[in-house]
């Protein structure tokens, strides 16, 4: 392993053996003018994913470091190997990536750390991805969120408390400016999102429009097998009351992000049906949505940032 890494690539995986050459292959792709390692746990896969891991370790050996799990942890699943991964790390920087994505282009990583090199104010630097599904459809990650609409590259620790906006695969950020884990880490089920909570704390966030990453979704993800347990409400009830006690402020930018991307939501379907004018009726629930948010009337144009404001005062000159 190299002596000095300035980025550590932690790599997670569980049963991945129809992704996991491409996860690899596109970090050795990277071209870059610094000292890397790839560290890769294991979450006792059992469908060979571990051979092939095993097959790069010997290639390799001089960058990846494995961290095969010997057995089922009663725990969130995935929590023991995501957190071990990220301890072993050893570089200034940790770039994250999960086992089923994979990076598309080969100077994404050098990108990113110059960046991070030159502003030492930022934290974090992300990145925009492909979502690649199941039935064939792509699409861009930005297109679906409400926080790129007005082509914002640079975010705040206040943005992320609004809610979930950046790709895990695409993420990344100082190491060692978290420090330990907190205990409730253990009890969460979004630990991806904590990690953005707890690294925003320190800098801002610098965002870069290109799709540098794809993200696979299939039936065998995290999210789509976790999400179908009869545990997973009890997580997330639990993981909001840790998020509302140790990020303060995290419930009332919830509630902002939401309404705005609700808000986004309704105005598209305004677009695609070319009307005129706001109807009433959802002019009234648009503003019951802002009563609701922010305990308060409000303008939409002045309290709501989204791409749609120059459509709503064309409505505005017609009504």
């Amino acid at each position: 392993m190299s002596a000095k890494p300035l980025v550590s690539i932690s790599i997670i995986t569980y049963n991945h053996k129809d992704f996991i050459v491409d996860a690899i292959e596109s970090v050795l792709m990277q071209e870059v003018n610094f000292e890397y390692e790839i560290i890769i746990g294991d979450d006792f896969s059992n469908d060979g994913t571990q051979d092939i891991l095993k097959d790069y370790e010997q290639r390799y050996p001089d960058k990846i470091q494995l961290i095969l799990h010997p057995r089922d942890y009663d725990c969130i699943p995935g929590r023991i190997n995501n957190i071990t991964n990220l301890y072993a790390c050893r570089g200034k920087y940790i770039a994250m990536l999960d086992g089923d994505d994979s990076w598309l282009s080969t100077d994404k990583l050098q990108k990113q750390v110059n960046f991070l090199e030159e502003n030492e104010d930022f934290a974090v630097s992300f990145h925009d991805m492909m979502l690649y599904y199941q039935n064939g459809t792509i699409v861009k990650h930005s297109s679906k969120i409400a926080h790129y609409d007005q082509g914002k590259t640079v975010f705040t620790y206040k943005d992320v408390l609004s809610g979930w906006f950046i790709q895990t695969s695409s993420l990344l950020f100082r190491n060692h400016r978290i420090g330990e884990f907190p205990d409730w880490f253990w009890e969460i089920y979004s630990a991806d999102y904590a990690i953005q909570l707890l690294a925003a704390r320190h800098g801002k966030l610098k965002y870069f429009p290109d799709l540098f990453a794809k993200r696979n979704y299939h039936p065998q993800s995290f999210t789509a097998t976790q999400n179908t347990t009869q545990t997973h409400l009890q997580r997330r009830k639990k993981e909001l009351i840790f998020f509302e006690k140790y990020f303060p402020g995290y419930k009332a930018y919830q509630d902002y992000g939401q309404g705005k991307n609700r808000l986004k939501d309704a105005l598209r379907n305004l677009k695609e049906k070319q009307l005129s004018h706001f109807p009433g009726n959802l002019t009234g629930s648009l503003v019951h949505l802002g009563k609701f948010v922010f305990n308060k009337d409000f303008s939409i144009l002045e309290k709501v940032e989204i791409i749609d404001v120059d459509f709503i005062k064309k409505w505005k000159k017609k009504s």
